[in-house]
């Protein structure tokens, strides 16, 4: 459902339908992060280390633009998946509120309220 041609032709009660499923499978709110997992190679500074030589040891980070500015979080590699799984329902959210507001459109020129 992501052409205005294509939501013409889906009846008002499946639009309906579909807006009620994307509602109710919204990630919690409260469970979302906006930016990205980037890896960064950062040298110890010991004199002995593999890294003088190589190109440092990989570290996590969540990437995330604040008042316009980027700002680097480190990420334990432990909590890897939660920071993933929040990433993730934020590019969910991302997605259901743009067909959410295609719909709403179409209902709108429907004149169709609930």
């Amino acid at each position: 459902m992501n052409t205005d041609k294509n939501l013409k032709s889906i009846s008002s009660d499946l639009l309906l339908a579909r807006r009620q499923d994307l509602t109710n499978s919204l990630p919690p709110l409260d469970q979302v992060i906006r930016g990205s997992l980037i890896t960064r190679y950062v040298k110890c500074g010991k004199s002995k280390c593999r890294c003088v030589s190589g190109p440092g040891h990989p570290s996590l980070y969540l990437s995330s633009l604040h008042e316009g500015k980027t700002r680097l979080v480190y990420v334990p590699a432990s909590w890897e998946p939660w920071v993933q799984q929040r990433l993730d329902n934020f590019h969910r959210t991302q997605d259901n509120l743009a067909e959410l507001t295609e719909i709403n459109l179409e209902l709108l020129k429907r004149r169709i309220q609930d």
